[in-house]
């Protein structure tokens, strides 16, 4: 993306555009506040916390594309602060809130790391932050909502294992992936038409599924394990 970025190799360079100009890729990015508790269903600093993991991973691609540190310092700030506040998640929707704005923070976290902005401490802190607040949450993913939710929690899941270099937890994942009882099981949320298990809700809803499944076999794929190809690509024919 660097490279492509730097010589104005298309479309990448236009779809860099799209995300500087996004407010949430901005350097001037002020975190909205650090809370003890996120939660959804009721609504506990949701859109707090939402719009913050948003700007810190946006903020962290910004960093390593363009080498400018002032969007790694509003991430870092964003990962630091909510690492150290973060002690629970709430709410009837609290998998779904574990399961989404925290795979950014965590991803940011990752990029954070990986271009030396932050050190072992703040990663240790983030990881102790995301095994005390978001892991209890989805640990037994969500078998009996739609499959989102269960989509949201595996590649979250996989994520934290990632990061947190804990190879028992990033095992859980892809096991519940290919054969948990939830609709977020591959066979489970795509049939062998290629249907999906939200198709009747929306098409939102759908991609968002897609997406998610699509993240967790790419995060699987970086270390080494093909869940693209499981079930003759079932993937593959969900999203044709």
């Amino acid at each position: 993306m660097r490279d492509a970025v730097r010589t104005g190799r298309q479309p990448i360079a236009a779809g860099f555009e799209k995300l500087r100009q996004h407010p949430l890729s901005s350097a001037n990015y002020a975190p909205r506040g650090f809370a003890e508790e996120i939660g959804r269903n009721p609504s506990v600093n949701f859109g707090e916390f939402d719009s913050d993991a948003s700007a810190a991973y946006q903020c962290a691609l910004m960093a390593t594309i363009t080498g400018d540190m002032r969007y790694s310092a509003v991430a870092k700030a964003i990962v630091s602060g909510w690492s150290a506040s973060l002690q629970r998640v709430s709410g009837a929707d609290a998998v779904l809130m574990a399961g989404l704005g925290p795979f950014k923070l965590v991803n940011a976290a990752e990029i954070l790391r990986h271009i030396g902005e932050l050190d072992a401490q703040g990663a240790a802190n983030c990881a102790a932050m995301l095994k005390r607040a978001i892991l209890p949450t989805i640990i037994d993913f969500a078998p009996y909502a739609n499959g989102n939710w269960d989509t949201a929690a595996i590649k979250t899941m996989l994520a934290v294992a990632v990061f947190c270099d804990d190879e028992a937890l990033f095992e859980r994942a892809p096991l519940y992936y290919l054969h948990g009882d939830g609709d977020g099981r591959l066979a489970h949320y795509i049939y062998d038409n290629g249907q999906c298990q939200e198709s009747g809700r929306d098409q939102q809803h759908t991609q968002l599924g897609l997406a998610h499944m699509g993240d967790a076999c790419q995060i699987a794929w970086n270390q080494g394990w093909d869940l693209y190809g499981a079930k003759d690509n079932r993937l593959l024919c969900g999203f044709e």
